[in-house]
């Protein structure tokens, strides 16, 4: 069982985050869907289960229509879990994971079906728009590589197979790299993803 000044951390934490959000050198915030904010929103909507030294991440899709009811029923940007272990360092817990469930994300170029728009790649964009495909040696360089059924390599996004997190308890919440995820229970969901449009409101402005 994990401690930090005796308090375990054991239990459930759920937050949300942008789906496909990025932020490039210059500072600029790139995520799917941006035209449309914050009218729709599109999140991930992440439930992590910490029990002992292991850890469950999973990410589920969730839309957020205009008159903020949300909605379970989007697939973009796929269904993600992530198992890892635990470890301690001075002050923090540090966990390192590896996707090991997925869907509605990726793409193979030998087995149906073909998803290019969960893909979020310009690069299979064209690719389906024209009959020669580029060579795998290229999407091999762009993409991460996995087994899919039948043994057959699946494309996933660059920085899907393996996520790195440090988590910083505080409160009833724990800080997961730069997210503040909330214990189950102790507060409405809907509140959670307002804070987290406002907080992105304030930084596009």
């Amino acid at each position: 069982m994990s401690f930090v000044h005796g308090q375990s951390l054991d239990g459930t934490y759920f937050a949300y985050e942008l789906n496909g959000l990025s932020i490039d050198t210059s500072g600029k915030v790139n995520f799917f869907m941006s035209d449309s904010f914050p009218a729709q929103k599109w999140f991930h909507q992440v439930n992590v289960t910490i029990k002992g030294n292991n850890i469950t991440i999973n990410k589920i899709p969730v839309f957020v229509d205009s008159t903020g009811k949300k909605w379970y029923s989007a697939s973009d940007g796929g269904f993600l879990t992530y198992k890892g272990k635990i470890t301690k360092s001075a002050g923090f817990f540090t966990a390192k994971t590896q996707l090991v469930d997925y869907d509605y994300i990726g793409f193979s170029l030998f087995e149906p079906p073909i998803i290019a728009a969960d893909a979020d790649s310009s690069l299979i964009d064209k690719s389906l728009s024209r009959k020669n495909k580029p060579p795998v040696s290229e999407l091999r360089k762009t993409h991460d590589v996995t087994k899919g059924i039948h043994g057959l390599e699946v494309f996933l996004p660059k920085g899907t197979l393996r996520q790195d997190y440090i988590l910083r308890p505080k409160g009833d919440g724990l800080w997961i790299n730069n997210v503040f995820y909330y214990r189950s229970g102790l507060i409405n969901g809907n509140m959670i993803l307002e804070r987290s449009s406002y907080k992105l409101r304030a930084r596009l402005l």
